[in-house]
């Protein structure tokens, strides 16, 4: 990180020192980056080999934002333009859709202390993929996510999240996913 500094700066220009070369930036650069940890590390092994960002480096950012998960019907939408496969019914439309409930539901147990695993829409893309390939929602699922959980956590996967209320679908794909 600290070879960027000095293109964080107002007027930042780099320095190629093997060329005796600097390069200033286009009055419209932009500079983007993301991270897990919003720079503070990671305590809960989550992330591990994230180094916390120092202080003088953070201050460099300007603008700092945090994005939460997409709304529900935005990651359904982007699942099925991946998994193309699922986008060619209603009924299948319908099971993509009960897959993002599901993944919903491993985050509220995870903001909620009860899962140390989270599904990214990135998993609910994978699972949605596996599915298609072995033709089975509930083995993809298992294979995907379930496998990934802390093998104390997978009977809590079994309990906690078909007894959330108000999924009645999505708490099907699980009982199917772990039975």
């Amino acid at each position: 990180m600290f070879v960027i500094q000095r293109i964080l700066e107002q007027s930042g220009k780099l320095t190629l020192l093997d060329q005796s070369k600097v390069i200033r930036p286009h009055p419209a650069f932009r500079l983007f980056s993301t991270t897990n940890t919003i720079g503070l590390g990671d305590t809960s092994g989550l992330y591990h080999g994230t180094q916390q960002i120092n202080q003088g480096q953070m201050d460099r950012w300007s603008i700092v934002s945090t994005l939460n998960y997409l709304p529900h019907d935005e990651e359904t939408r982007i699942v099925l333009a991946k998994a193309k496969g699922f986008a060619k019914s209603e009924a299948k439309r319908k099971i993509v859709s009960n897959m993002v409930r599901v993944a919903d539901l491993t985050r509220s147990a995870f903001i909620n202390g009860d899962l140390s695993t989270v599904m990214s829409p990135r998993t609910v893309l994978t699972w949605a993929e596996n599915a298609e390939i072995f033709n089975d929602v509930g083995f993809a699922f298992r294979v995907t996510f379930v496998n990934k959980c802390d093998e104390l956590e997978r009977p809590l996967v079994a309990r906690v999240l078909p007894a959330l209320p108000g999924r009645g679908a999505a708490r099907e794909l699980i009982n199917v996913a772990l039975n």
